[in-house]
C-alpha cells in the first residue's frame, strides 16, 4: 500500500474525486482512498489541501448527489464547477453511468461519514480550519486554480461549516487541536514514527465514538457485505441462514483477527528492532561516556597547567608594567625638560627673527638710499661735468690771471721804478727836434697804475673766490661719488652670513 500511496495513481484519483460528477464513481474512488490512506498518511500529508477539497465535495454529495453540468441547477443536488483549462481533464458525468444498485457499505452517507472520521483522525486542524474557511484556506496553502471560477464561487460562505456540524457533533477534542495550528500538523512529521495501519484506524474509531453511535458499525476495511438473502418461512432454512450468517461473521472476525495479529507481530517486530538499536546506541553511549571521562581527567591537567602559566604570565606582566611605568615616568620628565628647553629656544628664535627683521629693515632702507643716492647721482652728472669743466675754465682763468699778475706786478714795478727816478733827479724833457728824430714821451701820472693795481687785485680775488666754490663743489661731487661707487667689501652682514653686500 506504501508503494500504491507514491505512484502516479493516487495523483490521478485525487484528480478524479476533485472533477468528477458520478456518484458511483465518486463512491468507489473515495472507498479505494480511504483503503491505502492508513498504510500511508505521511505520504498523503503534501495532499492534505487536495483531499480536504473533495472533503468539502463529499459533505455536499453525502445528501445531495452529484448531477452534471450540463443539467440545470436544481435544490437538493450538488453540481461541480468545469475544471480548469490548464488541467486537460475530460469529466466523467453521471449521466454515462450504470443504473445500478451500490452495495450499503459504499452508500453516500456511509463512505462520507468513514471519510470525515478517516481525516479527522489524521489531520484535525486541517479538517476544522478548511471547513471554517475554506478560501482562506486553500488560499493560505496556495492550491493552484482547479476550477474555471474562483474559490469564492465554488462553495457559499458558512455551508460546509453548517453542513459539517451535525456531522462531527459527537467526535472527541483531538489532541492536535490544542497543539498544533494547520500548518504546524503539516509540518511535524515524527507524528507517524511509530504509528501502523491498525493504530491508525483504532485511533481514528476511538476519536469518532463510533462504538457509541447507534448506527451498525463498519471499519475502513470491512469487505464488501451480501445482501440478504431471502429465506424460506419455514424454521429449517431460518437456521440455516442464521447459521451461514454466524459462520460469514465468524469467518470476517477471523479474517480480521489474522490482520490484527500480522499487523501487531510486525510492530512488536519494528519495537524489537528498535529496543536492539537504542541498547547498541546505550552501549557506545557508554563506551563514548567513558572516552569523554578520560578526556576530561586529561583536559583538566591541561587546565591546571594553563592556569599555573597564567599565574606566572600575569606576575610576569605584572612586573612588565611596572617597568613600563618608570619608563613612562623617565619619558614624561624628560618630555617635560625637552618641552622647557623648546620654549627657550622658541623665545631665542623669536628673538633672532626679530633681529634679522629689523636687520632686514635697515637693509632696505640702506637699499633705498643707495638707489635714491644711485637716481641723484644719474640726475647730477651733468652738472658734475659742467662744475669739472668750470673748474678746468677756473684753472685755465687761475694761470691767466696769475701771468696777467705777474706781468702786471713787473709792470707795477717797472713804474715804481720809473716813478723813484724821477724822485730823485728831475727828468728834464728837451725837445731837440733838430738833433734827434724822436719823440720823447711825457711822464705818465702815478694814479693811473695804482688804478689799475686796484682793478687786477679785484679780479684776482673774485678768481679766487670763484676757485675755492669749484673747489668745494669739486669735493662734494667726490664725496658722493665715493660714497656711491666706494669700496664695499669691508660691508658684512648677518642674514647672507658674511657675504658681501652691493
Amino acid at each position: 500500500m506504501a508503494r500504491v500511496a507514491s505512484s502516479p495513481f493516487i495523483d490521478i484519483l485525487l484528480k478524479s474525486l476533485t472533477h468528477d460528477t458520478g456518484n458511483r464513481l465518486f463512491s468507489i474512488n473515495l472507498r479505494l482512498l480511504l483503503s491505502v490512506l492508513p498504510y500511508a498518511p505521511l505520504e498523503f500529508t503534501s495532499k492534505v489541501p487536495l483531499m480536504a477539497i473533495i472533503l468539502g465535495r463529499a459533505i455536499s454529495w453525502r445528501d445531495r448527489p452529484f448531477i452534471d453540468l450540463a443539467s440545470t441547477v436544481r435544490d437538493g443536488f450538488t453540481q461541480t464547477p468545469p475544471p480548469n483549462s490548464s488541467l486537460d481533464w475530460e469529466v466523467a458525468t453521471s449521466s454515462a453511468e450504470p443504473d445500478i444498485e451500490m452495495p450499503e457499505h459504499l452508500k453516500p452517507r456511509w463512505i462520507a461519514q468513514l471519510y470525515i472520521i478517516a481525516l479527522y483522525g489524521a489531520w484535525p486542524s486541517n479538517v476544522i480550519a478548511f471547513v471554517r474557511d475554506p478560501v482562506s484556506y486553500i488560499r493560505g496553502k496556495n492550491v493552484s486554480a482547479l476550477y474555471a471560477v474562483d474559490w469564492d464561487k465554488v462553495w457559499p460562505p458558512g455551508v460546509l461549516a453548517t453542513r459539517m456540524e451535525p456531522l462531527i457533533r459527537d467526535f472527541r477534542l483531538h489532541p492536535s487541536l490544542v497543539i498544533f495550528t494547520s500548518t504546524a500538523e503539516l509540518a511535524d512529521d515524527k507524528r507517524w514514527d511509530r504509528i501502523d495501519a491498525a493504530e491508525f484506524i483504532a485511533r481514528s474509531q476511538a476519536l469518532s465514538n463510533s462504538d457509541q453511535q447507534g448506527a451498525p458499525r463498519a471499519g475502513l476495511f470491512d469487505e464488501d457485505e451480501q445482501s440478504p438473502i431471502e429465506v424460506d418461512q419455514t424454521k429449517h432454512s431460518s437456521r440455516l441462514g442464521k447459521e451461514n450468517e454466524l459462520l460469514r461473521l465468524e469467518a470476517k472476525f477471523t479474517s480480521r483477527v489474522r490482520k490484527q495479529y500480522l499487523y501487531h507481530i510486525g510492530r512488536l517486530h519494528k519495537t524489537s528492532l528498535r529496543l536492539n538499536n537504542d541498547e547498541a546506541e546505550i552501549h557506545s553511549f557508554v563506551n563514548r561516556l567513558k572516552a569523554q571521562t578520560s578526556q576530561i581527567a586529561e583536559l583538566t591537567a591541561q587546565l591546571s597547567q594553563a592556569r599555573t602559566d597564567a599565574s606566572q604570565a600575569q606576575q610576569k606582566h605584572v612586573k612588565w608594567q611596572g617597568q613600563l611605568r618608570d619608563k613612562v615616568a623617565s619619558f614624561r620628565e624628560e618630555k617635560g625638560t625637552w618641552q622647557t628647553e623648546a620654549a627657550r629656544i622658541r623665545a631665542e628664535l623669536s628673538e633672532v627673527y626679530a633681529t634679522v627683521k629689523a636687520q632686514r629693515e635697515e637693509l632696505a632702507e640702506v637699499k633705498n638710499d643707495r638707489l635714491r643716492d644711485k637716481d641723484e647721482t644719474a640726475h647730477g652728472f651733468p652738472a658734475f661735468m659742467r662744475c669739472k669743466e668750470a673748474l678746468q675754465e677756473a684753472e685755465a682763468a687761475k694761470a691767466k690771471c696769475h701771468e696777467m699778475l705777474k706781468a702786471s706786478r713787473q709792470e707795477t714795478l717797472e713804474q715804481a721804478q720809473a716813478i723813484e727816478v724821477p724822485n730823485q733827479k728831475p727828468t728834464i724833457v728837451r725837445s731837440d727836434v733838430g738833433t734827434s728824430g724822436t719823440d720823447v714821451k711825457p711822464v705818465q701820472d702815478v694814479g693811473i697804475y695804482v688804478q689799475l693795481l686796484e682793478q687786477a687785485k679785484a679780479r684776482t680775488d673774485k678768481l679766487e673766490r670763484e676757485n675755492l666754490e669749484l673747489r668745494n663743489a669739486l669735493l662734494t661731487h667726490q664725496q658722493v661719488d665715493k660714497a656711491v661707487n666706494g669700496d664695499s667689501r669691508n660691508d658684512k652682514s648677518f642674514i647672507f652670513g658674511g657675504d658681501n653686500v652691493v
